[in-house]
């Protein structure tokens, strides 16, 4: 009996030990991918097999708006450079991914209102995964097909292996494939700059500004793809395609660099990335070609704001009244907001009714005259340009004191000379010469006596003359 119960003690570890390497196994077979009933939360992230991408929630500090998105591994600013929900950020942390019933990869937040991440192409079966594959590349299966692919919904980044162009040209709806900048570093929401192929002159990569200015970077010769910028490294090895059915530029890496790509940035400018043993580095290159007239570069620059104080935002503390509140915003998500209160140069600032970011209040007033009527405790307000201060109002005050001091006596004056002027007129105190006397009280009785006297003595000379 003691050596059965020996045996039976020492299988449990055994048993134990055995169990916890199945799960670690699974746990690292399945670390880039999601399967049904799997569920990816805000601290959870997909790691491809070889630990170069990483899929996971990240959020915009500046909304604190939550998107799913895909990064370098080894990036410590984790910069997406896939996102699945740019349009539609989710309201906080409440983010999940899964793949529902029906075998589509959904988004979802404590609104429980689902977003079809693979909307592009719809599963048709419920038996599909999802798996993030060493190229960045974030692909839903069903089976050994895959149905959907991240690379053919490019963000802003054009990675080794992504395509550039024109799709479907023989159907009723031709697809497009472009890069597009975010509004801002922080922002991902889409920007201004448009990278593509033009439909007309398929040979050539250009940028396009919201304003429809436009510009080439780049043109294929028949064998190579050659570059505007000056600086461009050699690291990269293109491709062009062209049938009846799509037409499109990709690229691979050549060369001694591990990993190289480009980024359309919010400001315009085109950044060129290469990551080497780990470290990552970067070129901008400004979007400038030669000019006709002479030497001199024309270049393809932001975008000015319409408005005086600019189209970016500051942060203060406080909130606005109830009063500003917009009618029909209870839906309404941060960015909403921020575009509303942005396309209007009117608007001066704006802020999120609810702590979770959600309703909107719009402010068209001085912007100094902000700090008088809001609340100082709690809340988050967005002013347009440079926040005042209370130093900014106290100086207006000071400025406005110094003018009424100054400017009172000489008003004073004006109005007592004018008062002078007009009663000389009602009183017909003029000179010699006929003009208005400077004595103003001269007019006295004994001015008047002297008047009449005058006349008397005037009339006796005449009764005289008369005798």
């Amino acid at each position: 009996m003691a050596k059965t119960r020996t045996i039976t003690e020492g299988s449990i570890p055994f048993v134990m030990l055995v169990m916890f390497y199945s799960f670690c196994t699974l746990l690292s077979h399945a670390a880039d991918t999601i399967r049904p009933k799997d569920m990816l939360r805000d601290n959870e992230t997909l790691v491809s097999a070889g630990e170069l991408f990483e899929l996971g929630f990240f959020e915009d500090p500046f909304s604190g708006n939550s998107y799913l998105g895909i990064w370098f591994k080894s990036d410590m600013n984790k910069k997406a450079v896939w996102i699945a929900n740019r349009e539609s950020p989710l309201l906080d942390s409440t983010g999940v991914l899964q793949i529902r019933s029906d075998g589509n990869l959904i988004l979802t937040d404590r609104r429980q209102t689902p977003m079809i991440v693979n909307s592009g192409s719809v599963a048709t079966s419920e038996n599909t995964s999802a798996t993030l594959l060493d190229s960045g590349n974030l692909v839903l299966k069903e089976g050994d097909s895959t149905i959907w692919q991240s690379f053919d919904y490019p963000s802003d980044t054009y990675l080794p292996g992504m395509k550039l162009g024109w799709f479907g040209l023989k159907t009723e709806q031709p697809r497009i494939q472009v890069l597009v900048s975010w509004v801002s570093p922080q922002n991902p929401t889409r920007g201004d700059f448009t990278l593509g192929v033009d439909y007309k002159g398929a040979t050539k990569l250009g940028v396009w500004r919201r304003d429809n200015a436009h510009m080439d970077i780049g043109f294929w010769d028949g064998k190579n793809f050659h570059f505007i910028f000056k600086n461009s490294s050699n690291s990269f090895n293109f491709s062009y395609v062209s049938n009846e059915n799509e037409t499109y530029f990709t690229f691979s890496t050549s060369g001694s660099h591990v990993l190289s790509w480009f980024v359309m940035a919010s400001m315009g400018l085109m950044d060129e990335y290469t990551m080497s043993k780990g470290k990552i580095s970067m070129v901008s290159h400004s979007i400038c070609e030669e000019s006709a007239k002479g030497n001199a570069s024309e270049c393809l620059m932001q975008m000015p704001s319409m408005c005086k104080e600019g189209d970016t935002f500051s942060v203060i503390s406080g909130s606005m009244p109830a009063s500003m509140i917009v009618n029909g915003s209870n839906n309404m998500g941060f960015s909403d907001c921020e575009f509303i209160c942005q396309s209007n140069c009117s608007c001066t600032a704006f802020a999120s009714v609810q702590d979770d970011q959600t309703g909107c209040q719009l402010y068209y007033g001085n912007k100094n005259d902000l700090l008088s009527i809001i609340e100082k405790e709690g809340g988050v307000i967005y002013v347009r340009g440079d926040a005042p201060t209370e130093h900014d109002v106290g100086g207006q005050r000071r400025l406005w004191l110094i003018l009424v001091s100054s400017l009172t006596p000489l008003i004073v004056l004006i109005l007592f000379s004018l008062w002078c002027y007009l009663r000389c007129r009602s009183l017909n105190c003029t000179g010699p010469t006929g003009s208005i006397s400077l004595s103003l009280f001269s007019h006295t009785p004994h001015s008047t006596l002297h008047t009449h006297k005058h006349k008397y003595t005037h009339k006796q000379r005449w009764d005289r003359q008369a005798i």
